[in-house]
């Protein structure tokens, strides 16, 4: 029923404990001087609470991926301790020549397996973190100084690696992502569905293993390269890509701007209706132009590690309102589609979030359990994937739907 892929994402696997030797660690001579900082002065000081704020509005952007909440609060927490210091940067404040570039990794969601883990222990994991590695190697690759980070997608863990990717090099994160949302491919990129180019890309493994790819044959081959490394890395792959210049970053359509303060808001929506005594779900829907699409009982919920990324859906059975009727949602990674008893309900590339009915926190692909009340939202996806180009890798026919585009606030009853 879907396209088998990779899931772009920030490490799991990451490790906290290294965080201090890496920010103690500088480049020295030419290295250090590929580490932009002209743009620090015009950037915005996130303070905790904004840290906190943007991870919950990235979990229900998520769609189920980008990571746990806990993971990311766990990263940003560590950072926080070690005094470094977060700052955000509005795409519309970088210099024509200014350049980002993004810094993401490649895995999955699902738990390495004893057979995996022998296959590998002989290898020893330097005392780097993956994804920093990459990004001060395609600097220092092109030569060129980069200013910003771009997260790669919207997610709890996802971006807050990015986020503290960006303090351990002392430059502030863009205020925008390649997404709107987290995506199972690399394919569902906004940078290369503009017309712009990703590569050249660095990698490396979290056992240490570097490369630098120049070129691809066609631009689905990022995604078999990449599958290919983390399946091979135990899902340990630190990947930087797309470096753009200011005046590319703020193409229409290059960035899904403003994305990290839409997050914010979210969060901030939610933080609110909590001290109030109000519902958090209908303030975050409020917040980000959501609809409610279904609620009730979750009855089952099987996945699998299929090609390294997780498979699987939930099935709901409807209460109050939607008694006599079942949702289903399918994932691959993150959740992509829905069914309404037999009907089609909610297609991609528009977004699908699971939340907690009680606590209205969302939930993680597959961290459900037999019984839990849930309550579906739903939000539009960003314009660039509602164009020809942006349907042809994110919409229904591209997983193999046979279906016309129906948008989701023309679908919900």
């Amino acid at each position: 029923m879907t396209r088998i892929a990779s899931r772009r994402r920030f490490l799991s696997g990451a490790v906290l404990g290294t965080v201090a030797a890496l920010t103690s660690s500088r480049l020295s001579g030419a290295s250090e001087a590929l580490i932009g900082t002209s743009s620090s002065t015009r950037a915005r000081i996130l303070n905790g609470q904004a840290l906190e704020d943007i991870l919950v509005g990235c979990a229900y952007l998520g769609c189920g991926g980008g990571g746990s909440l806990a993971e990311g609060r766990a990263e940003l927490a560590q950072a926080i301790k070690e005094g470094l210091v977060f700052s955000l940067l509005s795409a519309a404040d970088l210099g024509d020549d200014e350049w980002v570039a993004s810094p993401y990794g490649v895995g999955s969601n699902a738990p390495v397996t004893e057979e995996e883990k022998q296959k590998y222990a002989g290898l020893v994991k330097p005392k780097t973190d993956p994804v920093e590695a990459s990004f001060r190697l395609l600097s220092q690759h092109l030569q060129r100084p980069f200013v910003a980070a771009v997260p790669g997608e919207l997610g709890p863990w996802s971006t807050a690696a990015a986020l503290a990717t960006a303090a351990r090099l002392g430059i502030p994160t863009l205020d925008a992502d390649r997404v709107g949302r987290a995506t199972p491919e690399a394919t569902q990129d906004s940078v290369s569905t503009a017309g712009l180019a990703t590569v050249p890309l660095a990698a490396v493994t979290g056992f240490g293993d570097s490369l630098v790819l120049e070129t691809v044959a066609a631009g689905s081959r990022v995604e078999d390269i990449l599958r290919a490394l983390s399946v091979a890395s135990l899902g340990e792959l630190g990947v930087t890509d797309a470096a753009l210049s200011g005046r590319d970053a703020r193409r229409a359509g290059a960035l899904v701007v403003g994305s990290l303060s839409l997050a914010e808001r979210l969060g901030i929506a939610n933080r609110r209706a909590r001290a109030d005594g109000a519902s958090r779900i209908a303030a975050v829907l409020a917040a980000g132009n959501g609809v409610r699409l279904f609620e009730g009982e979750v009855i089952e919920f099987p996945w699998k590690d299929e090609a390294g990324f997780l498979n699987g859906e939930v099935v709901i059975q409807g209460r109050e309102g939607y008694r006599g009727s079942r949702y289903r949602i399918h994932y691959l990674n993150e959740n992509l589609m829905a069914w309404r008893d037999q009907e089609l309900d909610v297609m991609p590339p528009d977004l699908i979030s699971v939340v907690d009915f009680t606590t209205g926190s969302a939930i993680a692909n597959p961290e459900f359990t037999a019984g839990q009340r849930v309550t579906v939202i739903g939000f539009q996806a960003p314009p660039i994937w509602r164009t020809p180009a942006g349907l042809a890798v994110f919409g229904p026919a591209h997983f193999d739907l046979d279906t016309t585009y129906v948008p989701i606030e023309k679908r919900t009853r």
